[in-house]
């Protein structure tokens, strides 16, 4: 089995330009694919365990080649992001170590308080009233709200990434035919004297921000709609 190569953002840029043989490739750019694919959790870099810095592998490689030849057919980054399943297992993010939630230890020391309140309530009374008293604290512990699980609190997640994902595709399809619908001056730009061609920028900056307005508003409504 051949050893598996990894690359710093500086060679992995080099390497990528000779399998495209082009050399108009800025590092910024290809950076700050990766950057954005990380912002939106569809795909993960690699990161050294000594200082943390990003290593790139054949499948960032493959990644970068296929995001180049999207964006020469004139791909929006958004489009090419979510068509990126489709063609590539993309890397999920670690697993990071579940913490209680700060409401637990409270809990915690709310049946701390009622044991020793209750023991030393045992110690007051009568023998006569020790069982009445025991089921009494059985009843108060058993009514308290039991933490959620790690498997529940996952699952919250999980649901709360299903819904993101859903607003923000239909924002999307909303905002690209609203961007259809604007005027042709607002959507071209010259390129050359006699050609006109959609500002793929300005786009992209409209969809964002078009989404951005509008991904509050949405929630509510959608977390309204999941009760």
């Amino acid at each position: 089995m051949s050893e598996e190569t990894f690359w710093k953002i500086s060679d992995f840029v080099e390497t990528l330009k000779t399998h495209l043989n082009n050399q108009n490739i800025h590092i910024n750019t290809v950076d700050g694919w990766f950057k954005r694919l990380e912002k939106e959790r569809l795909h993960y870099i690699n990161r050294t365990l000594e200082t943390n810095e990003k290593v790139y592998d054949e499948l960032d490689l493959k990644i970068a080649m296929f995001i180049k030849k999207r964006r020469e057919e004139k791909w929006a980054l958004s489009a090419i992001s979510n068509d990126l399943s489709n063609f590539f297992e993309l890397r999920p993010f670690p697993v990071k170590k579940e913490k209680p939630a700060p409401y637990v230890d409270n809990m915690e020391t709310l049946k701390k308080q009622i044991t020793d309140e209750v023991k030393k309530t045992f110690e007051e009374m009568a023998t006569a009233k020790v069982e009445e008293l025991k089921s009494q604290y059985e009843q108060l512990l058993n009514g308290l709200p039991k933490p959620p699980s790690i498997e529940e609190r996952k699952n919250q997640s999980f649901q709360a990434m299903v819904i993101q994902r859903k607003i923000e595709s239909s924002l999307e399809e909303e905002a690209n035919q609203a961007w259809s619908n604007l005027p042709e001056d607002q959507r071209l730009k010259r390129v050359g004297f006699f050609r006109k061609d959609i500002d793929l920028e300005k786009k992209d900056q409209f969809v964002r921000t078009y989404i951005n307005e509008r991904f509050v508003d949405r929630l509510k409504k959608e977390m309204e709609l999941e009760k």
